[in-house]
C-alpha cells in the first residue's frame, strides 16, 4: 500500500464552472494554458518533504482538484478533494479568478429585426443556424460551432484543445449544451429561440442546408 503523500497549496485558481467540468471530465489530458504557464508552484519541496501543488476549484462548488507536476515530467498528478474547505491552507493564500475570461464572436438582434419565422419550427432552426461559424473560447478550450442541419435537427461542433487537437461531437443542440456544461448566461442566449446570433453572414431568407456529396463526371463520361 502507498504511502500518503504531503502537500502544501502554493496557488488557488478558481475556474468558471463550464471549465471546471471540462478539466474534471477530460482526465487532465489537455492542461488550461493557465495552469501549465504556473509550473515554478509546482514540485517536490526536499526541506519539507511535501509536493507543491496547485488547487483548482470551481466557482459555484465545494469541492477542487490538486495538481502537482516535476519540473522535467510530461505528465501531472492529481488528487481530486470532495470538499476544499476541509483543507488547512494558509491565510495569504494567493488566489486567481478566471471565471470571466470567456470570449465569444457572439452578437445577438431579435429575430423579428431580421426574417421573422412563418412558424415555431421555423424560428428554432434559424435559431440555431445562426451558431454556425461561431466560436467560444475559454483558458481551457475552444469550441467551435461547425454545422446544423434543421431537417435531422443535428448540430456539429469541434472542442479544440490545440491546433490539430480536437474533439468533434454531433446531436440536438440539447445533447450539445449538456456535453458542454453550457451554464448562466450562454445558456440563457443558446436557447432564447427569439434572438440570433449575427456575428457573421449565415442566414440570408433561407436556412442554411447541409452540403451535399456531387458525383462529378470524368473527362471520358463528358466526352461521349
Amino acid at each position: 500500500m502507498s504511502k500518503p503523500q504531503r502537500f502544501s497549496v502554493q496557488r488557488a485558481l478558481v475556474l468558471s464552472d463550464a471549465d471546471y467540468q471540462f478539466f474534471l471530465n477530460d482526465g487532465f489530458r489537455r492542461p488550461p494554458v493557465v495552469i501549465r504557464a504556473k509550473q515554478r508552484y509546482m514540485g517536490f519541496d526536499v526541506k519539507k518533504k511535501a509536493w507543491n501543488c496547485l488547487l483548482v476549484v470551481s466557482e459555484i462548488s465545494k469541492d477542487g482538484i490538486l495538481v502537482g507536476k516535476e519540473p522535467d515530467a510530461e505528465r501531472y498528478y492529481m488528487a481530486y478533494v470532495p470538499d476544499h474547505t476541509n483543507l488547512n491552507l494558509s491565510a495569504d493564500l494567493s488566489v486567481e479568478f478566471w471565471t470571466n475570461v470567456c470570449t465569444t464572436t457572439l452578437q445577438l438582434q431579435p429575430s423579428a429585426e431580421a426574417h421573422p419565422p412563418l412558424t415555431e419550427q421555423e424560428n428554432r432552426q434559424q435559431h440555431f443556424a445562426s451558431f454556425v461559424g461561431m466560436q467560444l473560447s475559454t483558458v481551457c478550450f475552444d469550441l467551435r460551432f461547425m454545422s446544423y442541419d434543421p431537417e435531422e435537427n443535428e448540430m456539429v461542433t469541434r472542442l479544440y484543445g490545440g491546433p490539430n487537437d480536437y474533439i468533434e461531437s454531433r446531436g440536438t443542440p440539447e445533447k450539445i449544451a449538456k456535453a458542454n456544461h453550457f451554464s448562466g448566461k450562454l445558456r440563457g442566449i443558446f436557447f432564447n429561440m427569439d434572438y440570433r446570433n449575427i456575428s457573421h453572414p449565415c442566414l440570408p431568407e433561407k436556412v442554411p442546408q447541409p452540403k451535399r456529396k456531387i458525383l462529378r463526371k470524368t473527362r471520358r463520361e463528358s466526352a461521349r
